[in-house]
């Protein structure tokens, strides 16, 4: 099911922000690791805030299009992954915040490996969308075209309906 032009800019938009403010911030606290100032800080909060609004913009594709990907079994396996990504996202962001201290640096390696994987995951399921439409097209004009042509059923003229 192809998404609304608002929808695809939501999510795009607030994965870009989300991915970007997070790499960045990762790079300036923990391989720079000098004094960063307040930049740190403002990456953080720019990171936690678009972190939010992804959550939003994905929480509204559930009803809708993870819905009919589901009923129609297209692009399940990274459809999924996607849902599991946007799970440990939220989990591990949580184990950052409110964790005990033992638990916040595994959760912040896993936190790191799994946003940086859906950096590939997001637009190989997007791509996966684009070749299996390909691919049901080529098989319904297939099944079409080795089926014959069978006429349409014949509306009945009294009440308009067959």
């Amino acid at each position: 099911m192809r998404l609304g032009f608002w929808q695809k800019l939501a999510i795009y938009g607030t994965t870009a922000m989300v991915g970007l403010s997070g790499l960045l911030w990762f790079i300036l606290h923990d391989v720079v690791a000098d004094d960063t100032g307040d930049w740190s800080h403002l990456l953080l909060v720019l990171h936690g805030a678009s972190a939010y609004a992804l959550l939003v913009a994905v929480g509204s594709l559930l009803p809708l299009h993870v819905r009919a990907g589901w009923l129609r079994r297209r692009n399940l396996a990274t459809g999924l992954m996607v849902i599991a990504v946007m799970a440990v996202l939220g989990i591990t962001a949580l184990m950052l915040y409110y964790g005990s201290e033992e638990w916040q640096m595994a959760a912040k390696w896993l936190h790191l490996i799994i946003g940086l994987a859906g950096f590939v995951l997001f637009p190989a399921h997007t791509f996966m969308r684009l070749t299996t439409r390909d691919q049901t097209n080529a098989r319904a004009e297939e099944r079409f075209a080795t089926a014959g042509r069978q006429a349409a059923p014949a509306i009945s003229a009294d009440k308009g309906s067959a």
